[in-house]
């Protein structure tokens, strides 16, 4: 998609060592969080949510 981890914390409003935890699997997003990678970045939910 082009985005680079700055870019996806400025898209997600979440600071850029939040997403590089989530990322890097240290850490799952809150469900809003969640919910806003699945809606900004258009994929499927069940993606982001690991089902």
């Amino acid at each position: 998609m082009g985005l680079n981890q700055k870019r996806l914390d400025e898209l997600l409003g979440v600071s850029t060592s939040r997403v590089s935890e989530y990322l890097n699997g240290k850490s799952e997003p809150p469900l809003n969080v969640a919910r806003e990678i699945s809606q900004r970045l258009s994929i499927e939910a069940s993606i982001v949510f690991g089902v």
